[in-house]
């Protein structure tokens, strides 16, 4: 490790290992969108020593972003977010290698292009577009490496994690395996498979209600935060190792209002 590299994440040894810092300074992790959950995921990963991330996203800020989102102020008002999180991701490490575009994740070929040369990749596109899901698990899965994605509902976040060699998210999402997704126009996921558990500050109807009608749903700081945090521990102990991961159809769900852990599987 170099003198500023050493010297910037000197406070994670005792905690990892300079073996292990040095693995993660030398790992690459996709992230797709870097919104809410991943624009802070994004930041958490720099601040644990990831040496190289991949992100994507076409969209740019707004207010409604600003009560969660990681680079939102009225500073970067209008601007493309990715470019934006690259900027400020630069300020903290500036020796990171970090690849970012603002074309998204369109097309089959899009995603294996976003996965090649990584170790890892994380979805956190918004909900909703799961063809573009579908693809970015497919590459993921060609090449041999972990998918996963995390949400936040209110002070709630959920993780699921798919191992290149366990079930597949269309197996997960309730659709055939291998579906021609160019055939079958926009795919139908159950609410149950998207929030498999609703905190008691929320309502099922509600909820329902928002996910049929395509609304944004709503979310605040804490669950975003808890979120990030979730899938960025995850992403670590895949990259290093630790313990065994709860692969799909597991999934990881912590509410810090309700004070609720769960480790559950969807049916």
């Amino acid at each position: 490790m170099d003198r500023l590299y050493r010297e910037i994440y000197s406070r994670n040894i005792g905690i990892l290992t300079e073996a292990e810092q040095d693995k993660l300074r030398r790992s690459t992790v996709a992230i797709a969108g870097v919104g809410g959950i991943g624009g802070l995921l994004a930041e958490r990963l720099i601040r644990l020593g990831v040496g190289h991330l991949k992100f994507t996203d076409p969209g740019a800020f707004e207010h409604s972003n600003f009560n969660r989102q990681f680079g939102s102020s009225m500073l970067s008002l209008g601007q493309n977010k990715a470019e934006v999180v690259y900027r400020q991701l630069k300020d903290i490490n500036p020796e990171a290698r970090i690849d970012y575009g603002a074309d998204g994740i369109r097309s089959e070929n899009d995603a294996s292009l976003f996965v090649s040369g990584c170790d890892l990749v994380i979805d956190e596109m918004d909900i909703g577009l799961f063809k573009e899901a579908i693809y970015l698990q497919r590459a993921a899965r060609k090449r041999g490496i972990y998918y996963f994605f995390a949400s936040a509902l209110g002070f709630g976040a959920l993780v699921v994690i798919f191992s290149p060699q366990g079930l597949t998210l269309e197996e997960y999402n309730n659709l055939p395996s291998n579906v021609d997704l160019n055939a079958i126009g926009e795919p139908h996921v159950p609410l149950e498979r998207v929030m498999p558990v609703i905190p008691s500050y929320a309502t099922y109807d509600a909820l329902k209600k928002i996910y049929a009608e395509k609304r944004p749903g709503p979310t605040v700081s804490i669950g975003v935060g808890l979120a990030a945090i979730l899938a960025a521990s995850e992403a670590i102990n895949i990259i290093l190792k630790r313990r065994e991961s709860a692969n799909a159809p597991q999934y990881t769900y912590i509410d810090l209002l309700d004070r609720r852990f769960i480790v559950g599987r969807v049916p």
